[in-house]
Parts: structure tokens; sequence; C-alpha cells
């Protein structure tokens, strides 16, 4: 059997020396191209969603989606989806005081382990 080389070569050209990109310029293109609109208030409550919620949960969160004035959210543990539908009242109230305009009523938590192999 031949041995297999796993390792992936980067399949884009390097700049010319001649083509500089700026941090700014770059960072508008990734934006453009998986469409998001940093105006768009449910993109800004992803991006601050550590003030909304408190750092000790943001960092064990994800917000997944918003549909119908509700927010799901992503957990890794039970006890921190717990810990929001508890405090949901709370952020919401943080979030509807920046963003009125959503109508926020509800947050819906899910839990998904992360798997250590």
């Amino acid at each position: 059997m031949a041995k297999t080389d796993y390792k992936k070569k980067d399949n884009y050209k390097a700049l010319a020396a001649e083509d500089p990109v700026s941090g700014e310029v770059f960072l508008d293109q990734v934006l453009d191209r998986f469409n998001i609109d940093l105006k768009d208030p449910i993109n800004q409550i992803v991006i601050r969603w550590k003030d909304f919620a408190g750092s000790a949960i943001a960092e064990h969160t994800v917000c997944e989606r918003y549909k119908d004035g509700v927010l799901y959210l992503i957990c890794d543990h039970p006890s921190r989806a717990s810990y929001i539908r508890m405090n949901s009242c709370e952020i919401i109230k943080k979030i509807t005081g920046v963003f009125p305009e959503l109508d926020l009523k509800k947050i819906v938590t899910r839990v998904k382990t992360r798997r250590t192999t």
C-alpha cells in the first residue's frame, strides 16, 4: 500500500508585492462574500453577545438564529441553558433596550455538548 501524503496545499495564490490589501478592505470583502451586514441588529447581537449575557455565559453559548421574535441559542452545558432560561427576562430587556426594533419576546436554548476524542 502506498504511503499517502495527507497534507493539503493551499489553493490560493499569494498576493503579488505590488497588490497589497489593507485589513479593512480584506474584512469588507469577507463580509460581502458571506452576506454579513454589520448594521443588521441580529449580527450586532452576535457581536455584542458578551455584553448582553455576561462573559461567563457568552463563552459557552452561541447565537444560532433569530426568527419571529425568538432568539435561539446553543449552550454547551445544561446548567448554562438553565441559567439563561432563569435570566432570560433580564437578557431580553438588555437586548431590546439597544435594539427595540427586533421585538424580541423569547429566548430558546438547546444543549449541544462538545465531543472530546
